[in-house]
Formats: C-alpha cells, sequence, structure tokens
C-alpha cells in the first residue's frame, strides 16, 4: 500500500469514528427524550422543590398499569448501544488488521 493510500484509509477511519460519535449523541439525545417522556404525566409545578429521587417515585407510580414506555425506551437503547458496540469494534477490528499487513 501506498504512503498516500495509507493516509486515506486512516483519514476515512477518523470520519467512521466521528460518524460514530454524531450516531452515539443522537442516540443518546433520543434516551433522554423517553427519560423525560416518563414524567410527562406529572404536574411540573408539584415538583418543584423535590429531590430527584422522589420524582421518580412520583412517575413510577403515574407508569405502574402501563410501564411499555420505560420497556421501550431500555429495549431501544439496548439495541442502539449493541449496534455501537458491533460498529467501534468492526473499526477497531480494520485498524488493527490494517497495521498488521504493515
Amino acid at each position: 500500500m501506498t504512503h498516500s493510500e495509507h493516509v486515506e484509509k486512516t483519514r476515512q477511519a477518523i470520519m467512521r469514528l466521528r460518524e460514530l460519535l454524531d450516531l452515539m449523541r443522537a442516540q443518546l439525545e433520543e434516551g433522554e427524550a423517553a427519560y423525560t417522556q416518563l414524567f410527562a404525566s406529572l404536574n411540573p409545578d408539584d415538583l418543584r422543590d423535590l429531590p430527584e429521587k422522589e420524582v421518580q417515585r412520583l412517575a413510577a407510580l403515574a407508569i405502574l398499569d402501563d410501564s411499555s414506555a420505560l420497556s421501550d425506551a431500555a429495549l431501544n437503547l439496548r439495541f442502539a448501544a449493541r449496534n455501537l458496540e458491533r460498529d467501534f469494534e468492526q473499526l477497531y477490528d480494520n485498524l488493527m488488521t490494517e497495521y498488521e499487513d504493515e
């Protein structure tokens, strides 16, 4: 492999890392939005001076009969994390294979 080809492959790996970081950030934001949605049925005025643990307890009481929002959020994040792990693993393995071939 020529020097310029090696530089280009390394640049592409850097670009892929950026893409994965952007994807990770977007998925984290989706998870944060799902977390916030768990509190949507609560009156914000009632929560103003409560500690976070108490707010979470009130949210738990509100979703006891239907916890699908919580389980859906956990499931979506589970698969997002699994896919990201696979993508980062592939990027790493590609880099290691490339550098071993030198």
